[in-house]
């Protein structure tokens, strides 16, 4: 990928995000939710470089659905001419087929 490589996220990412970032700060505070919420953003860049890094998961609609795992939570996403496209960020204990 080149320097230009980006995320984009989906609808339902912002919404996990927002609802990891709730959770987070209700169960261990507001530093704890930025210091998670950083970590996910460096990784989210890592992937847009580096989109094949992630595992292989699901195909569909004549795409490959990678997924990566960052600490306490699955990020799922599909590689894209100028980085990825992130679908969303679950919980690894979810079943995720339920909700993707």
């Amino acid at each position: 990928m080149n320097k230009e490589s980006k995320h984009t996220l989906s609808v339902l990412v912002k919404e996990d995000i927002k609802g990891i970032a709730l959770y987070t700060i209700e169960k261990f505070g507001i530093e704890q939710s930025k210091k998670y919420a950083k970590g996910l953003t460096k990784e989210l860049v890592f992937l847009s470089k580096n989109p094949n890094h992630g595992n292989r998961y699901l195909s569909t609609r004549k795409k490959m659905l990678f997924r990566y795992r960052y600490i306490f939570h699955m990020i799922f996403y599909y590689p894209t001419a100028t980085g990825i496209f992130v679908v969303r960020v679950l919980g690894a204990r979810m079943k995720f087929v339920k909700h993707i």
